[in-house]
């Protein structure tokens, strides 16, 4: 059976080598190896190049002929707009790859999220590496507002999503015990949580409140993708709208956050941040960044980390928190990384998480550079 599988992989390989296929050429820049960043190819790239091809009968090689994972991001349009997949480039070199007509394989998802309203009316994400949820109008009744960012700290590549909340609806154990894959332990309430974003105006933060309506972009393999609708809040006498789009990769740490908001004319200073604890300590940084370590968490440390692509205008501390501030200009959405990490999965010290957002920072400013023929 292997060797069946091995030869359909050469003839699909080289039958797309009479010109209807794609050639991919991904350098690296810099002096470190990237091993999973992710290429983003639009479909109209695609289809100009391999002519009638189906979204369903596209397979991505590299240059020995093997079939790698891909996904169709659709971004929540009927058709697709691009093709994605996870690229290994060695430091300051070339790797190649083809897109062509073939039979895709079934990949294992390791990007998942969903609308949770079996737990009043939570959004939760995930990959093989981290989770997160932010909250939705069921909880303010209960708990009161709240639009932070909360984060599930995992030591397993499995999707956990839909088992935490399982076991945690039927009694049989609770996600803020860890039972051997990670936990939920860290406590958000009214702040920003670990990494998210408001107004900054008057030095003063102006925190909205939970979320009203969700859709879904993109889910899986290898990212998932949606969009969160916020009411009008107040921000120094105006009232302001909010929206962000989550995704979040496999293989990543970090959510990326896009920031929009609405209601304000003129440009005006919005804040990431990170809420502070006793048990938590700020940690220095060479990025753009600002990083936290919270000791405890089952026996762990658990590490935020915040990383902007936007000008740092300031750092301060107020509200009990950790900020870091940029400017945000009206009509003009905002892009900013936010996630963590743990002690028991990977991050055995403070500086295993720093060189972490460090190195995440230096592949943001220099992403791989892609040619398509």
């Amino acid at each position: 059976m292997e060797r069946t599988f091995l030869l359909l992989t050469i003839v699909m390989f080289f039958c797309g080598c009479n010109g209807n296929r794609m050639k991919i050429t991904v350098t690296n820049p810099l002096s470190f190896d990237r091993f999973a960043d992710m290429v983003e190819i639009p479909f109209t790239d695609i289809t100009s190049k391999i002519k009638d091809c189906t979204p369903a009968e596209l397979i991505l090689t590299d240059n020995k002929g093997k079939v790698l994972p891909t996904q169709l991001i659709y971004n929540g349009q009927s058709e697709p707009v691009s093709l994605i997949f996870q690229a290994k480039v060695a430091a300051n070199s070339k790797s190649v790859f083809y897109i062509s007509k073939g039979i895709p394989v079934t990949e294992k998802p390791l990007a998942y999220g969903r609308f949770v309203p079996e737990r009043m009316d939570d959004y939760a994400w995930e990959n093989d590496r981290i989770a997160f949820r932010i909250y939705g109008p069921a909880l303010i009744a209960k708990d009161g507002p709240s639009n932070g960012l909360d984060v599930w700290i995992k030591r397993t590549d499995r999707l956990v999503i839909d088992k935490w909340y399982a076991d945690y609806l039927s009694g049989k154990n609770t996600y803020h015990d860890d039972n051997g894959e990670g936990c939920d332990c860290y406590k958000v309430g009214r702040t920003l949580g670990a990494g998210a974003m408001a107004p900054f105006v008057n030095d003063s933060l102006w925190l909205g409140i939970n979320f009203e309506s969700y859709k879904t972009f993109d889910n899986g393999p290898l990212r998932t993708s949606f969009r969160l609708k916020y009411p009008p809040f107040p921000v120094n006498g105006t009232m302001v709208s909010e929206t962000r789009t989550i995704s979040l990769d496999a293989g990543s740490q970090l959510t990326k956050i896009i920031e929009e908001y609405s209601g304000l004319n003129e440009d005006f200073p919005v804040a990431s941040g990170i809420v502070e604890s006793k048990e938590g300590s700020p940690l220095p940084t060479e990025a753009n960044a600002i990083a936290y370590r919270l000791d405890g968490g089952e026996g762990g440390i658990t590490y935020i980390g915040t990383i902007l692509t936007t000008p740092v205008i300031s750092r301060p501390e107020k509200s009990k928190h950790l900020l870091i501030a940029t400017n945000y200009a009206p009509g003009t959405p905002l892009t900013y990384y936010t996630g963590a990490g743990w002690s028991k999965w990977g991050f055995e010290n403070d500086k295993a998480w720093t060189e972490y957002l460090n190195y995440f920072a230096q592949r943001l400013n220099a992403p791989l550079k892609v040619v398509t023929e």
